[in-house]
């Protein structure tokens, strides 16, 4: 069942209309941008110079699947998709941020309501198919999105009667348990009434006992020891130093309607990547990267260094998860000897499924350089529980081997870091844990801070985040290879849980014990087409022996 979109959303991040949203009927299928009086994204006249009359639109490419593009209508300044220049046309995603000219005015791009393929997810990893030794590079980077079917009236049907046959078992449950408790709370008293002596034996001594916490305990005293990080990446090329973009097409289909096409090539090995280039040889295209995104962290010691994973930390070196649009898409190969486009094929998700952005080999149509493509984070920060303040992050070092980072941020004061415990050889199947983390699918909370600076005197309007306390237990102790069985993990070391903790955005954030300690690092999630949902956590020992706390095995 599809979402019927209803509006565009468009919402005012600065310039003269700075905190107004605007909403526009989803029939329609432009919005103009300028200052003329016809625009129906329209900005001042007289102070909002660096807009051009006409600057450009947002096109409808279609509506279903929903899909947009911005022109630019060879506006004066330019504009500005997730801070990359649009070069004549760019698709256009809910969520993105758009900025007319280098220093004009920036607002969202939303649609109301966004289907649920399109909210914007931090990493729901997938399980690899394949199963072979993997590291946790290979790991997907987003869950597949449920199947969703109609209902008939017959089914529809079915299901009220079972409904109202199961109302009626549940009457005759409710029934039943509550004679049983009559009669228990009889029995009991009846032992006060004559007198029968009953032994209740606890051994108060028992350390299992006295040192268990419960969820809400472990929640309020590492409340603020576990943070939101804000990050943004890039993929460049070393040699030039200039960002690399995914190559598009315009193409007509059968009815004439124009689409963009990504367009893929096949590398040497037989493998299918982006075609990617320098942004200065894109006509049209994206930036290959993450315009903005977060996850969680868990601060480990007092001088401000903090444990989250590596596709938070450093996320080229993780499969990339492309956008819905960019499929399906163009492939050139070599045929007979020549780099030519196959009209036979279409590239699809799984054609590309095992892309890792630092692992690309074609850069331009020929082979690159070995360690000639890099990535690196254009921004990234560290707010704090309940706090509007963001950390600019000092440094981040990557685990290569496992899906861990530490970073870094400076801080006047000293931190209180969580209590760590590698009890790798004792967990067991069944032991309850909680995770605290920052999930994208959570309401964001907003604060208007108002300015008292005579220069600047706007108001900001900023996010306060809440972390989200979720908790469940261990289902299954899942190891990375076993040498006696010759066996393999497709998903590395790790713990599966059966918790409700919801992924996206969470991926960073601690796992405790039911003592309080910090056992593993909560790291993915694994749907299926039903929507039924595991995740995983990585052992604390590897963000331990990252830290060099722990020798490495």
């Amino acid at each position: 069942m599809s979402t019927t979109i209803e509006r565009y959303v468009i919402r005012h991040i600065s310039g003269t209309k700075a905190n107004q949203v605007e909403e526009f009927d989803f029939s329609k299928n432009e919005l103009s941008i300028g200052r003329t009086a016809g625009s129906d994204i329209q900005f001042d006249p007289e102070q909002e110079v660096i807009v051009s009359r006409e600057h450009g639109k947002i096109v409808k490419v279609s509506s279903e699947p929903p899909q947009f593009s911005i022109n630019d209508n060879n506006s004066r300044n330019g504009i500005f998709v997730n801070k990359m220049r649009v070069k004549g046309s760019a698709p256009l995603k809910p969520g993105d941020e758009v900025q007319l000219g280098s220093n004009g005015p920036v607002f969202s791009f939303d649609i109301h309501p966004r289907p649920q393929n399109m909210m914007m997810e931090t990493k729901v990893m997938d399980i690899p198919t394949s199963i072979k030794a993997t590291t946790v590079s290979e790991v997907a980077s987003a869950a597949a999105e449920p199947a969703k079917t109609g209902l008939g009236k017959q089914t529809v049907e079915r299901m009220l009667v079972a409904e109202r046959k199961k109302s009626f078992s549940s009457m005759a449950y409710i029934l039943g348990a509550l004679i049983i408790v009559l009669g228990a709370l009889g029995y009991f008293f009846r032992d006060k009434i004559f007198g029968k002596n009953t032994t209740t034996i606890v051994n108060v001594g028992d350390s299992s006992m006295k040192n268990k916490k419960a969820p809400d305990v472990i929640a309020k005293e590492n409340n603020d020891k576990v943070v939101q990080i804000e990050f943004g990446w890039q993929l460049i090329d070393a040699n030039s130093g200039q960002e690399l973009w995914h190559q598009y097409m315009a193409v007509k289909d059968q009815s004439g309607q124009v689409a963009y096409r990504a367009v893929y090539i096949e590398n040497g090995r037989g493998e299918i990547e982006p075609y990617l280039d320098l942004q200065k040889n894109v006509q049209l295209g994206v930036p290959l990267g993450i315009a903005g995104a977060s996850g969680s962290g868990f601060v480990v010691s007092a001088d401000g260094f903090i444990l989250t994973n590596r596709h938070v930390a450093a996320s080229w070196n993780t499969r990339y998860g492309f956008p819905d649009f960019a499929f399906p898409g163009i492939l050139i190969r070599n045929i007979n000897g020549r780099m030519q486009t196959d009209p036979n094929y279409q590239v699809m998700p799984q054609d590309v499924g095992s892309y890792v952005p630092a692992n690309a080999t074609m850069v331009g149509g020929r082979q690159a350089a070995e360690g000639s493509v890099k990535g690196k984070n254009t921004y990234m920060n560290v707010i704090f529980a309940n706090t509007a303040l963001r950390r600019p992050v000092q440094s981040a070092t990557p685990s290569d081997q496992h899906d861990v980072a530490m970073i870094k941020v400076e801080l006047p004061t000293s931190l209180s870091p969580v209590t760590m415990k590698d009890n790798y050889d004792a967990v067991k199947p069944g032991q309850t844990v909680t995770v605290m983390g920052y999930p994208g699918v959570a309401p964001d909370q907003y604060v208007v801070r108002k300015s008292n600076d005579p220069f600047n005197p706007k108001p900001q309007v900023t996010t306060i985040p809440t972390p989200t306390v979720t908790t469940g237990n261990i289902g299954r102790i899942v190891p990375a290879s076993s040498d006696k069985t010759n066996t393999y993990s497709a998903f590395g070391d790790s713990y599966q849980l059966t918790i409700n903790a919801t992924g996206a955005g969470n991926s960073g954030g601690p796992m405790f014990d039911d003592e309080g300690n910090v056992i593993g690092i909560y790291y993915a999630g694994k749907s299926d087409a039903r929507g039924t949902q595991i995740s995983f956590a990585i052992p604390i020992k590897y963000g331990m022996e990252l830290m060099g706390i722990k020798k490495v095995q």
